[in-house]
């Protein structure tokens, strides 16, 4: 709940701060065309999601960076949609892809482990092994 009123104050105060910049008309002309380019990206996110994939496929990009491109471009896009000013700054910052990489890199940050441990039984050269793969982006 906080974070929300932190959210409407924020959406609020730069609004408000566009429209003396700006007059009324500027910021419904800026609504609007954020709009437009918010839907326009939702319709051809099909076509950088498979970009991605062939990336992926190639090896170009790993998965983290596939599902950290496509996740925060939709909600780059409904965020260019939701109209107020903070809203489309947000929306802006999540298309850029190395402020995603960034994201994703924190959001998706896990490692491969490897466990090793003897079993119950009398023999020695038995040893279970149990694997957790978690998924690292290396540099």
């Amino acid at each position: 709940m906080i974070y929300f009123l932190i959210y409407l104050f924020l959406e609020i105060l730069f609004s408000y701060e566009f429209a003396k910049l700006f007059t009324p008309f500027g910021l419904f002309l800026e609504v609007i065309f954020s709009a437009v380019v918010g839907v326009f990206i939702l319709r051809t996110l099909h076509i950088s999601i498979a970009n991605n994939i062939q990336k992926v496929i190639h090896r170009e990009i790993t998965q983290e960076e596939f599902l950290a491109s496509g996740l925060f471009k939709l909600i780059g896009a409904f965020l260019l949609i939701i109209p107020g000013v903070f809203s489309d700054i947000l929306g802006v910052l999540f298309l850029f892809e190395p402020f995603a990489r960034f994201i994703g890199k924190k959001l998706f940050k896990t490692k491969t482990e490897f466990y090793y441990h003897k079993n119950n039984f009398d023999n020695d050269e038995i040893i279970d092994v149990e694997i957790i793969e978690e998924i690292e982006k290396k540099l």
